[in-house]
């Protein structure tokens, strides 16, 4: 058994098909990852694949962009087996873990451990200070596993699906606010907005700073690159008050214009103006259908907004799956 870091853009093809056959959960299959994911997946590494040689160049020059995408493999045979998945998170001293799994046949040798533990080793060589990953509430080994290399859960995630989305009704826009689009280039309007919002147990291990937000220029110039080939549409907005023009929420979407995969919205909102939930939920999901009808739509809820779930099963999403937020100061 070897245990090595991930070979670019080598090591893509096998990734993807190993990721979609390790997290299948017969007893769970809410848990697992679906068909649309799977292609999804599938598009995503193909469309990496395609820009790899722009994107080597680019990191040549933006020592960021190549923290973007770490790992490390198990290889038994000349097969992946097992994986850990990392990044920095922007260029903080912060790291995020997207991505640890073995292949059924494999488990219970100790090899997300060791990828794990290799991944954290690369951290701290890098100057980390604290790395957070999720877990889904009810796997247990790997929350024991988690658990027994000092992570701590922290925060909670619900993961709401919509099957089959049609245009909703959607309620006018609360007297006293106002929405426009955010660009992509104004990380200012995000981080002033985290860092009044979010609390601070989560602050520990997701500090709210300007090195997270503001990206970097290869960055910011790879980013509509991977949209255009992967045929990617996404938008952001900006909720303010309108008597200070106080920014009070950011919502956005994405969403698939191939008629393939799985679209998002997202919605940031101050607890104190429960009142814009419903419409800002609606709003993005009328425009993901209006663009992208048929596809499944996702939206993650932080468990500190309340207001969010609430809106999101107001127009019939789902609960799918609950992620722990486990950190790990290092």
């Amino acid at each position: 058994m070897e245990i090595r870091p991930i070979r670019l853009p080598h090591d893509l093809s096998s990734l993807g098909g190993m990721i979609c056959d390790t997290f299948q959960y017969p007893e769970n299959p809410e848990w697992s990852v679906q068909t649309d994911e799977k292609e999804q997946i599938s598009h995503v590494i193909g469309s990496f694949r395609r820009l790899w040689p722009l994107i080597f160049v680019m990191g040549v020059f933006s020592p960021p962009l190549r923290d973007m995408f770490r790992g490390y493999v198990a290889v038994e045979d000349g097969k992946i087996v097992g994986v850990t998945i990392f990044q920095r998170h922007g260029t903080t001293k912060t790291w995020v873990v997207g991505t640890v799994g073995v292949l059924p046949g494999y488990r219970r040798r100790g090899l997300a451990r060791k990828t794990l533990e290799k991944a954290l080793e690369l951290m701290k060589e890098r100057g980390a200070e604290k790395t957070w990953l999720g877990v889904i509430n009810g796997n247990t080994p790997a929350q024991r596993l988690y658990e027994s290399l000092g992570f701590a859960v922290y925060d909670a995630t619900m993961d709401y699906t919509l099957t089959d989305p049609s245009t909703p009704s959607v309620p006018e826009l609360p007297n006293g606010y106002a929405i426009s689009l955010l660009p992509r280039s104004d990380w200012r309007t995000r981080f002033e907005l985290e860092k009044r919002i979010t609390p601070e147990e989560v602050r520990l291990y997701e500090p709210i700073e300007k090195g997270r937000f503001r990206r970097p220029l290869m960055v910011r110039l790879l980013i509509p690159l991977l949209n255009l080939v992967q045929r990617v549409k996404e938008e952001a907005f900006a909720v303010r008050r309108t008597e200070d023009g106080k920014v009070v929420a950011r919502c956005g979407y994405e969403v698939s214009l191939r008629g393939k995969g799985v679209n998002s919205i997202s919605v940031r909102l101050d607890p104190k103006h429960p009142e814009l939930a419903e419409h800002l939920v609606g709003l993005m999901l009328k425009k993901v259908v209006e663009r992208s009808p048929k596809l499944r739509v996702e939206i993650g809820v932080p468990a500190w907004m309340p207001a969010i779930a609430e809106a999101a099963e107001s127009y019939g999403f789902k609960r799918r799956v609950e992620y722990l937020k486990m950190g790990l100061l290092l």
